[in-house]
């Protein structure tokens, strides 16, 4: 049974673990960061630590038990437990994470991860791949995933978290080293995969008739499949996902509406529509055009009225909500600027181009939490 472990609780990890409540999905929570004690005790007990002796007691307070689906229904949520029994390669282990927050949470995974179970890294800003790839290296099968779902926490009457899903979006899914996942998806059922007990431990005859003399899967038609089923997965857990081809352009899209967006609304403290109104216009052209010439000489090419149109039809769509990093700015949390406005400056300056406008928003953000 193919399985979905969601590391963190924030509150798209949340809204994941309602879709999979909702869908019936198997699925398991982890608190995102450990005790070091736990870590110390657990290494000085043996070489391979269980995970029950890493992870520490979950602060229950803090993670929604709870979701308010768009119909206005609620539902129950699983509580997050510390102590999972094995990570097994047909299973999806989901970081939804803040880009910084992504290292420290992938290392304490890495004693865990030896059947090479699809990772799928889910942030709002760049420099998660490169992560990622640095700590497992390039022949793991990770996924990337960029989504516009809405959702928040809040806390009830009683103290509790509860997660509400605020907004219908969509997911895109995609792997670099496997480009070819959509012509895969569509050659057979992906949904089927879900079905398929052991499809990835055994080398039988499947029902392609691209197998080798031998009649086994090589090993990169084995992760293909491995993620091909891991999107069947999360298209079932939260729909629609769609894969795609080119994910790191569909990231660098998000990052344009994320690099307007998100600082405008955390500095100006207002919701997301209010960045349409004219008095933005001329912050909204320099960002982007600052955006378009750093993603140009990075291969990425953009359209800059597309480009702005596409940011002003996100915050219209999004209306009322407040962005994440308006959120962190009001309750006093890390922002995530380093890797949406910041990541724009550091591609910059490596190309050697001015970005002005983007490097003042970075160092105004940062202002607000000094």
């Amino acid at each position: 049974m193919t399985h979905l472990h969601i590391v963190g609780s924030g509150a798209i990890g949340s809204l994941l673990a309602a879709g999979a409540e909702k869908h019936q999905v198997t699925y398991t929570r982890y608190p995102r960061v450990y005790s070091s004690l736990h870590h110390n005790e657990a290494t000085k007990r043996c070489d391979k630590p269980t995970l029950d002796a890493f992870f520490s007691t979950p602060n229950e307070s803090s993670i929604p038990n709870e979701a308010t689906w768009l119909d206005g229904h609620s539902f129950p949520l699983q509580g997050a437990i510390a102590s999972p029994t094995k990570i097994d390669a047909d299973h999806v282990l989901i970081f939804p994470l803040k880009v910084y927050q992504l290292e420290s949470a992938l290392r304490q995974w890495l004693p865990f991860l030896h059947a090479k179970p699809v990772v799928v890294l889910l942030q709002n800003g760049m420099g998660g791949h490169e992560i990622a790839r640095a700590l497992l290296g390039d022949d793991y099968p990770l996924l990337l995933a960029t989504t516009s779902h809405g959702a928040l926490k809040k806390q009830r009457d009683d103290a509790q978290q509860q997660l509400v899903y605020t907004g219908l979006g969509s997911t895109t899914l995609g792997s670099i080293k496997h480009p070819n996942l959509c012509a895969l998806a569509d050659s057979f059922n992906a949904d089927s995969l879900l079905k398929t007990d052991h499809l990835l431990k055994t080398d039988s005859l499947l029902e392609t008739g691209s197998l080798g003399k031998t009649g086994k899967l090589s090993k990169t038609e084995r992760e293909s499949r491995q993620l091909v089923r891991a999107y069947a997965l999360l298209n079932k857990t939260l729909p629609p996902v769609a894969l795609s081809n080119n994910i790191l352009h569909a990231l660098w899209s998000k990052l344009a509406v994320n690099a307007v967006i998100n600082p405008l609304t955390a500095l100006n403290n207002v919701p997301n529509i209010a960045i349409c109104d004219e008095s933005y216009s001329e912050q909204i052209h320099d960002i982007c055009q600052e955006f378009v010439a750093v993603a140009q000489a990075c291969g990425e090419h953009f359209d800059l009225s597309e480009v702005k149109d596409k940011v002003i039809q996100v915050a219209k769509a999004t209306g009322s909500n407040f962005s994440s990093m308006h959120q962190d700015v009001q309750y006093k949390r890390e922002t995530e600027i380093d890797a949406i406005n910041g990541y724009i400056v550091s591609m910059a300056k490596k190309k050697g181009i001015s970005v002005p406008t983007n490097t003042l928003l970075v160092e105004r953000v940062k202002a607000l939490l000094v």
